[in-house]
């Protein structure tokens, strides 16, 4: 059975698509949601990144035991950190700065309790869901350098998606390529289709072993 609303540990993210993201990854590299003999983080949507942040002063002072952040970064990681980080210290607590590039972990309010943060990308890059997505793509697939060329043209012909959602639009042309069309991205990570494990994706699964298994 996959983990209840009540479980203590809490990951908390902006959408669907990231939360079906990271429970596929986790999947793949051997996180076991169904292991009901350990404690495992209830995945939460936060109904986006306005509603994600006003979350954070009110779950910190919450039960949880550890308490997990996926954001985007968007276009300037150190204004949505700041951001986070406001809000962070509304709660009573204090973390850096700016983002560990392994992504941030840090004690919560009580003695064995742990926040962790992670910016999509990889905390330090401008991007999102879909950069860090793309980085699980071989650069060597003829179809993902057409689904950029293609995008740039459509620019071109009157297409409106924007020069700034770029990796976004190239990324759903690709998927919308493959074998099964247009599948979801957890889906689609789970069917093989992003067959690429790389640094990023290495990085995100032992920030989530940091935080919620070690």
């Amino acid at each position: 059975m996959p983990p209840l609303p009540e479980s203590p540990y809490r990951l908390f993210v902006e959408g669907p698509d990231d939360k079906h993201t990271v429970i596929h990854l986790m999947a793949r590299h051997g996180f076991n949601w169904d292991d009901e003999s350990k404690v495992r983080p209830y995945v939460s949507e936060g109904g986006g990144i306005d509603g994600l942040l006003r979350t954070i002063p009110v779950v910190l002072k919450g039960p949880y035991e550890r308490i997990g952040l996926v954001l985007d970064a968007n276009a300037d990681v150190g204004g949505r950190w700041k951001k986070v980080r406001d809000r962070v210290q509304r709660a009573g607590l204090t973390i850096p700065s700016s983002p560990e590039p392994g992504g941030t972990i840090v004690q919560g309010l009580r003695a064995e309790s742990r926040i962790g943060v992670w910016l999509m990308p990889d905390n330090e890059s401008p991007g999102n869901l879909e950069d860090f997505l793309s980085r699980l793509v071989s650069r060597d697939q003829p179809i993902w350098k057409y689904a950029g060329e293609a995008t740039m043209e459509a620019r071109q012909r009157g297409a409106r998606c924007q020069e700034k959602d770029h990796v976004k639009s190239v990324i759903h042309a690709w998927l919308a390529w493959q074998e099964e069309p247009g599948l979801p991205f957890g889906t689609a990570i789970k069917a093989g289709t992003f067959e690429m494990d790389g640094e990023d994706a290495r990085q995100f699964v032992a920030w989530f072993h940091r935080l919620f298994v070690v």
